[in-house]
Formats: C-alpha cells, structure tokens, sequence
C-alpha cells in the first residue's frame, strides 16, 4: 500500500513537471480523437504550421495554439487548495500556540525577560510551523524567493505538501500527536492528489482498442500512451508497431 508521504512526495516531485506541461502540447482525449492515422502526420508540417500562426497578428484569421493547458492549469489549482486546505485544518488542531514573551512586573528580572522573550521569539519563528494567510498580504508574499525571514515553509502546494508528509512521518516540532482520525484525514487528501497529478499528467500508460484493422494482418490494433510521450499503434495479432513516422515489426 503506498503511504500518505509517498502520495505528498509524488506530488513534490511532479509539481515542476505540471508547471512545464502548462505550456506544453498534450493530448486531451484517451484514445487520440484524430484516429490511428493522426500518429503518422508529418510533425514537421504541425511545427511549421505553429511557427506560421505566431508569426502573424494576433487578430488573424485561423487557428492559434493555445498558450496554456487548461486541464493543467484547474488540476494544479485544484490539488494547491486541497493540500493548503488540509494543512490550515490539521496545524489549526495540533500546532501549539508560541511561547508568550516574559512577563513585566511579576517579579522576573530584567535578565530572565530578555531570555523568555528571546525563547518566545524563536518559537514562533519556528521554520516547522504552518502559517496561515495574512490576508492581501499573502497573494503577493507566496510569490517572493524564500531569503532571510521567510524560512518557513510557502502556502503553496509543495509546501502543504511538505508539511503535511513531516505530520504523517511523526517529526519533532510544535505540535501535538496527529493521531489515527487526522492521520486518515491526510491519507486521503494525499491520495487524491497524487491521482490528479498523475492523471494530468499522463503517467499510468494506457491501452485502448481502435476500430482500425492492421493493415498487414487485418488484425485487432491497439493504442498505447496516454503518460505524456507520443502514443504508438501496436497489432494485438502480428505485433507491427508504428511510432510516428517510424515502424518496427515486433
């Protein structure tokens, strides 16, 4: 059984492939809607023709590529506040409040204040801790490089991530015990993740029927792809395969 920290590192670990597939070319249908013979198109014809349409005016007639991958695009946003999401509830039942600064007039020295206050401060600087949104402030602070003050962890998707995986793998910091209902909590929200990110972009290959006949053997052809690289054609029956404009017999 994969565990809640594989699913949130899978997401860590595709998320820059997501950000590259933004504007990448992808096949939004599973089979390829243009049929078995769209495998076989000149690619060089498809380039030249993309290079032709960003050539011309903006208002030009005809068709135009599309600047981002919409499917992407809702999946990272989608996967973003489900994980945010998840991480403001947990921290906001476990994460321990800071340590309150040294009280004045209680009969603590000058020396003993400095320290508490000192104690206080790093504790609620802690780089383990989850923040939550600072209103107007947080759309623009998420954008800014990590540097000196933002040690902490980003609200974005591979910093939830990273958050939520130290909670499930019990890791020291300020917090209380996660506990069997909160630990399922995070299992599933990290599941589910996982499946999107993996879906968007195309990892689980794919094999699918295609009412298309061999043409050496008249036999029964399949498709597969659908993890993000260019599908192939394969005979079931005589085992020719066609990869673009390449062709191998098996």
């Amino acid at each position: 059984m994969i565990t809640a920290a594989a699913h949130l590192q899978l997401v860590i670990d595709r998320w820059t492939d997501l950000t590259d597939a933004l504007t990448a070319r992808q096949q939004a249908t599973w089979p390829p809607t243009m049929g078995v013979q769209q495998l076989v198109l000149d690619d060089d014809a498809r380039a030249a023709h993309t290079a032709e349409r960003l050539d011309t005016a903006p208002d030009a007639p005809g068709t135009r590529p599309v600047p981002l991958d919409l499917d992407i695009y809702d999946t990272m946003r989608q996967v973003e506040a489900e994980l945010i999401h998840c991480a403001d509830v947990i921290a906001s039942q476990i994460q321990r409040p800071p340590m309150t600064p040294g009280p004045r007039g209680a009969g603590w020295t000058p020396a003993e204040i400095a320290r508490r206050d000192q104690l206080a401060a790093a504790d609620a600087a802690d780089p383990r801790r989850w923040t939550w949104p600072r209103l107007a402030e947080d759309a623009e602070d998420r954008r800014r490089p990590p540097g000196p003050g933002r040690e902490r962890l980003a609200r974005t998707a591979i910093g939830a991530a990273a958050w939520l995986a130290a909670r499930v793998e019990a890791l020291p910091g300020p917090f209380l015990p996660l506990g069997p209902a909160r630990a399922a909590q995070i299992t599933a929200v990290a599941a589910a993740a996982a499946e999107r990110v993996e879906a968007a972009l195309r990892i689980a290959r794919r094999a699918a029927t295609v009412d298309w006949p061999c043409p050496a053997c008249r036999g029964q052809l399949e498709v597969h792809g659908g993890d993000g690289q260019p599908p192939t054609v394969q005979c079931a029956d005589c085992g020719r395969t066609w990869r673009g404009r390449e062709t191998s017999a098996a």
